[in-house]
This record gives structure tokens, sequence and C-alpha cells, in this order.
């Protein structure tokens, strides 16, 4: 352009008036162009309009009423479909035209004829959010947030099932059209599902989706009561099985600790048996048989009773809280049918109290008897396995202290033995001499 104006400009005054009529005759020719253009647009415009005219004329003549009581009904049925759908945060209304489900609906309580215009949006909305659904997509849509407030946040749609932003699941609230956090987080494999779901940008990925597209399975883990209220559920008698179970847990944890060591210190005493030490139930039992020098002279039933009374003493050491966990076993059961019991009998008195049978009433009964029930089996059996490896514990070492102090006695019994065939002997050199 540049480059023309300078060739204009250095040109003389009469190519400088030729080059002004050449551009001018092509300036009127275009205009000539452009109105015979419009003109014409104006023409198909207007015939347009005439052949829909008489395409209504024709539709509202000829008997179509099933064709129109079908497009009201598929209205309808999108309506309510539409109501509950994911799809209506992503797109808004038609500038100058009514949102979606406001025309379905107005189109399927409508007593007049739909016109062409009305079809054609139906057969458009249809087909809009049947390939809608099909659709991973992210989109910017408003989310409440915990606090009530709504921002502004980049949503993950999985088709008409699940939406998520920033690693948390979405909710939808139809009478608000908008999207709100959880009130509660859903387990945590659905979230780390989600956690990959997000870091996946081709190809195929895992997806948590909600399959009855209203948010009713997402609800029934959002509603589903933690162990605390399941706890509380089971009320007085819950409270009592498990402070039974808590006491029987520390007993068990702090006799635990107290066999292993002595399990340890019994066989390092075992490595050294002739330099007993008081520090473990072994070292006790050779203390009280050989502690004594004075003692080697001693009859064998005197010397196995000392054992037997040292051992003795240390049964009941090993064998500490035993029978209270025996007793948590056995009671646990039973204080969870006593809350049975007591669950059963609120359950008949809200069937009296109410005149009806209905599940919703019975639910808090019937709660509190089965959760009564579990609290005592879940206390009886970890403790009942517990007891049992107390009680294999403490006969082991048991179980070693008898092993030893046999050894020990028949030691003592070979001694005397070979000091009286010694002492015969003797006295036999002596009569002979």
């Amino acid at each position: 352009m540049n480059q023309a104006r300078a060739q204009f400009a250095a040109a003389s005054p009469d190519q400088q008036q030729a080059m002004m009529k050449q551009a001018e005759a092509a300036l009127n020719q275009a205009k000539a162009a452009a109105s015979q253009a419009s003109d014409q647009y104006s023409a198909n415009e207007m015939q347009i309009g005439k052949m829909e005219d008489q395409i209504n004329a024709q539709a509202q003549a000829a008997d179509l009423s099933g064709v129109f009581s079908t497009a009201q009904k598929d209205a309808d049925n999108l309506a309510t479909t539409l109501q509950n759908a994911l799809t209506n945060t992503q797109f808004s209304p038609p500038q100058g035209k009514t949102g979606r489900l406001a025309f379905l609906q107005g189109l399927a309580n409508s007593n007049g004829t739909p016109t062409l215009d009305d079809l054609q949006r139906l057969w458009y909305v249809i087909q809009h959010e049947m390939t809608a659904q099909g659709q991973v997509v992210s989109y910017q849509a408003p989310v409440v947030q915990a606090n009530n407030k709504s921002v502004v946040s980049k949503v993950t749609r999985v088709g008409p099932f699940t939406a998520t932003s920033e690693g948390r699941f979405l909710q939808y609230l139809p009478d608000l059209n908008t999207l709100s956090v959880l009130p509660r987080e859903l387990p945590g494999n659905f979230r780390s599902i989600l956690a990959d779901f997000q870091d996946t940008h081709q190809g195929y990925a895992r997806a948590v989706i909600d399959s009855s597209g209203t948010g009713a399975l997402i609800g029934l883990y959002i509603n589903r009561p933690t162990w605390l209220q399941r706890i509380q559920l089971g009320q007085g008698v819950g409270y009592v099985i498990i402070a039974v179970g808590v006491i029987g847990a520390i007993l068990f944890f702090f006799q635990i600790f107290r066999l292993i060591a002595a399990r340890m210190a019994v066989n390092k005493q075992l490595k050294d048996l002739n330099n007993p030490r008081n520090d473990n139930p072994l070292g006790r039992v050779l203390l009280a048989f050989k502690g004594d020098p004075d003692r080697i002279e001693e009859e064998a039933d005197i010397a196995e009773l000392r054992i037997t009374e040292q051992v003795l003493r240390e049964e009941p050491r090993l064998e500490r809280f035993q029978s209270y966990l025996r007793l948590a076993v056995a009671s646990g059961p039973l204080l969870g049918l006593i809350g049975t019991v007591v669950g059963m009998i609120e359950t008949f008195q809200t069937i009296t109290d109410t005149g009806s049978a209905d599940p919703r009433l019975m639910a808090t009964g019937i709660g509190h008897a089965m959760i009564a029930t579990v609290l005592g089996l879940g206390v009886a059996i970890p403790l009942l396995f517990g007891n049992a490896l107390l009680k294999s514990l403490s006969d082991s070492i048991v179980q070693i202290l008898d092993k030893q102090s046999s050894g020990m006695l028949a030691e003592r019994i070979e001694q005397q033995q070979s000091k009286g065939g010694a002492g015969k002997a003797k006295e036999r050199r002596g009569g002979t001499a």
C-alpha cells in the first residue's frame, strides 16, 4: 500500500486523474454488487418465511397430533432427566432464549401446537445432551465451598455421573443449579483413584462414577455413620463393653511385654546354669535349690518340696491377668446380649407407640441391638487370642522351670546314691580289716 501511494504521488496529474477514475469505477461496481446481494438476501428471507408459514399451516391442517404428543412426552421425560443432570452446570442458556430446562418444561406443559422451531430445538437439546453425557470434559464453574462461599473453579465432569474439582468430589444442587463440595470426604481408596485420574492426560484411566446419575450412591457413603457415631448408638452398654475391652487390652500388652522379657532372661539363664541370677524365674528356682551350700546334704524329698514351692511362686507372676482376660472373653458377648435385648425392647416400644412397622422408625432400636452385639464380639475375639498367646508364653516358661527342676532333682538323687554307695563300700572295707 505504501508503494501504491508513492507511485500515485510520483505520477503526473493526468495519470493521477486516470487512476482516480479507475478506483471510483471499481467502487461503484462493488456497491452495485452489494446492493444486488442485499436485495437477493431479503428476497430469500421472504421466501423462507413464506415456506415456514406454509409448513406450519400444513402441519396444523394435517393430522399430526401423534407427533406433537410424542414430542411433548419426550420433552417431559428429558426435563425430568435434566432436573438433576450435572451437564446443567456446563451449558448456559442461548442468548435471547430461555434455558433448556425451562424450554422443555414449557413444551411439555403447553396446550398449543408446537412450532417448527420448537421441534428443531427439542431435537437439538436431545442430541446435545446425548453427546455431552459421553464426554469427559473440564470447564470453569462456580463451586460452593465448605464455608458456603461460591468460588469459580476448574471442574472435571465424567459424563453424567460425577464431578470433581481440586482433588475433591462434588455434588449437584438442582435447586441452585450449582455444584458443592461434599459435606464429608469419601473413603481413601476413592480419593486415590481420583488422584490418579487427575494425573492422567491421555489414554484410559480408572474413575469413580455414581451410576445412579443423581448422587444417590455417593450419598450412601456420605450418610454412612462414623465409628464414633456407631459407638454412641450402642449407648451405656456399649461404653461398658468398650471399657472392659480397653482394660483387657492394657493388661494384655503389659503382661505380654513382661513375659517376653522373662522368656529372654530365661533363655539367657539357660546358657549359664552354673551362675543363677535373681532377675529371672529360672534363676530364682536355681537359687532356691543351690543358693545355700548347707543344703547339699538335704534329702531329695526336701529338695523337691523347695523346688516345687519356688515354681509355685513363679506361676502366679507368669499367669498374671489371664483370669481377667478369660472373664472379659466370657462377659463381652453376654454384655452384647444385654444391649441386644435393650435394643429390641426399644424397637417394640416404638412399634407400640406409633402403631407402625416402618423400618425407618425401628432403625434406631435395631441399630442399638446390633451395635451392642458387634462390640461384645469385637472385644471378646481379640482378647481370646490375646489370652491364648499369654497362656502359651507362660506355659512355655513354666515348662522350662519344671524341666530344669526335674533335672536338678535327678542330679541330687544321683549324688545321694553315689555317696550312699561309697559309704557302704567304706564300711565293708573297715569290717574286713
